[in-house]
């Protein structure tokens, strides 16, 4: 590879470096200062408690990913797949784990794409 190539890629590893430093501060991650009644109704949590359906908890802080179409919710899984879903729907925590920090994908990409998306 040339030099000039090498040199392009190092500048746009910087800048995409940048660009996901810039998204963890800028609070469209999820805060690490939540507590187990922003979502749950009881003392002791339980995926039966949550004090309204499960996407609309998400959405509540993240509704501009979800309505720029960036992660689709409540579709039905046709695949079976060892991932959490609910009522046989995706939702975000079929992806996210919301109880590790920032809502830490289950699985490394690609695996965690390949559970559904087999190719």
């Amino acid at each position: 590879m040339s030099t000039g190539k090498q040199q392009d890629l190092r500048k746009y590893a910087i800048i995409a470096l940048w660009l996901a430093v810039a998204w963890l501060v800028s609070g469209s991650a999820l805060a690490a200062d939540h507590s187990c009644s922003d979502c749950h109704a009881s003392a002791t949590p339980s995926a039966a408690d949550l004090i309204k359906p499960l996407s609309g908890l998400c959405a509540d802080c993240h509704a501009a990913r979800i309505a720029a179409g960036e992660h689709l919710v409540d579709v039905p899984v046709s695949v079976a797949t060892v991932l959490p879903t609910s009522d046989g729907k995706l939702t975000c925590v079929t992806c996210h784990d919301p109880h590790q920090p920032r809502a830490a994908l289950r699985m490394q990409d690609p695996a965690l794409c390949r559970q559904c998306h087999p190719r």
